[in-house]
């Protein structure tokens, strides 16, 4: 009787060969050198105070105590310390970005539409906003004509013009519509901006560009003119305009990256020499520059350039000038940072950026301390976030 062919078995999971032991330990330390290389150079390289990429304050180094340790608050301190110091943090941002566009065909990140012509879209499926009662208490406590110049966000221009694709949930216009109803019940008079088209916009951010601004400041003097006939438009020498050096990528172009921002803005403005005899009062300091080149020449990808207009937001300012034009109260945010200096052109200014007022401020009594003919909202669509404020502080 024949006897079984006795076979060796076989060892599952082994290397077949030299070779591929060789690979395999070659894969494994070349990982830990890499994880050896980033950490030791998060540890050794000098902190950065903020990002650019991020548009935020970075996480700092912590000092660990007993009671942090304990409690583990420190331990968290330290995550986000390493999270934010992370060496290349921005190179990964960018590699994992550029993977899901260019592998992935993904037209979205983290929100964001990229449409045909470059422009990054952020569609909206928010709840309906509700204007609160304080802005109709408002009118009637300061005694003078009350307007609204609520901008239509880029979202709300590419609904209307069929930008967004139809598998998208976005409600964005119908807000828009809602809140100026809302405005109107109040006795608040609209100042139209519907008129405005997505290259009154820049690109890769949210904000309006100069000429959207300017277009905007020709509106407040149709509108509130109707009530105040000393209020007259000025204007600005076209050939004043200026451009920036290096490219303006915005603050959607923060949430999405390069790789899909892949066509920057060019931020215009107007030479400083056009708003000369205003003088610009914040921060207990006159003098102030309502346009300021430092942020255009800034070097950097994501720099904000933005903040060329009034070195950005400020509680409150006030901007006077020898126009024989009315007094007016603005109540703003970013949006009315380019068209202030146009406007000061017309009127003395007082301006208020609610976010940046202290708890106790009340805008009514402001008005009246003030002593203004008239106010002016002017924001964009996207203020729902703001009616808590207002409802606090009108």
């Amino acid at each position: 009787m024949a006897q079984p062919i006795e076979r060796k078995p076989t060892e599952v999971g082994q290397p077949s060969s030299s070779f591929e032991r060789t690979m395999m330990w070659l894969t494994t330390i070349s990982f830990f050198v890499i994880l050896m290389t980033i950490g030791v150079g998060t540890i050794l390289r000098e902190d950065r105070g903020s990002s650019q990429l991020e548009n935020r304050a970075l996480a700092q180094s912590v000092e660990p105590t007993v009671q942090g340790i304990t409690s583990g608050d420190d331990m968290v301190k330290m995550e986000n310390y390493f999270t934010d110091q992370l060496l290349l943090r921005g190179t990964f941002v960018e590699m994992q970005a550029g993977l899901s566009k260019n592998v992935l065909r993904q037209p979205f990140r983290n929100g964001i539409y990229t449409a045909k012509d470059g422009y990054l879209i952020e569609p909206s499926q928010a709840a309906q906003p509700v204007v609160p009662d304080a802005f109709q208490q408002f009118t009637q406590d300061v005694g003078r004509p009350v307007f609204f110049a609520l901008a239509p966000s880029k979202t709300v221009i590419a609904e209307r013009d069929g930008i967004i694709p139809s598998y998208v949930a976005s409600n964005a216009e119908q807000r828009y519509e809602t809140m100026q109803a809302g405005f109107t019940k109040a006795g608040i008079t609209s100042i139209p901006l519907d008129a405005l088209r997505l290259s009154d916009y820049f690109k890769t951010d949210h904000h309006w560009n100069v000429d959207g601004a300017y277009q905007a400041y020709g509106e407040i003097i149709r509108t509130v003119g109707k009530i105040e006939p000393t209020l007259k438009k000025v204007e600005v020498d076209p050939e004043s305009k200026r451009s920036s050096e290096y490219p303006y990528f915005g603050s959607l172009a923060r949430k999405t990256t390069l790789a899909y921002a892949s066509t920057g803005d060019m931020i215009e403005y107007y030479d400083a020499n056009q708003f000369k005899g205003i003088d610009v009062c914040y921060d207990k300091a006159c003098g102030q520059p309502l346009i300021d080149e430092q942020f255009i020449k800034e070097e950097g990808d994501y720099a904000d350039r933005y903040e060329v207009f009034m070195r950005g937001n400020h509680g409150i300012l006030s901007m006077t000038s020898k126009t024989k034009g009315p007094k007016l109260l603005v109540l703003k945010d970013s949006f009315a940072n380019p068209v202030l200096p146009f406007l000061a052109k017309s009127a003395n200014l007082e301006v208020v950026d609610i976010r940046y007022v202290t708890k106790d401020f009340d805008a009514s009594e402001f008005a009246k301390q003030k002593n203004v003919d008239a106010i002016v909202f002017l924001h964009n669509a996207n203020i729902a976030g703001l009616m808590k404020t207002y409802q606090q502080k009108l």
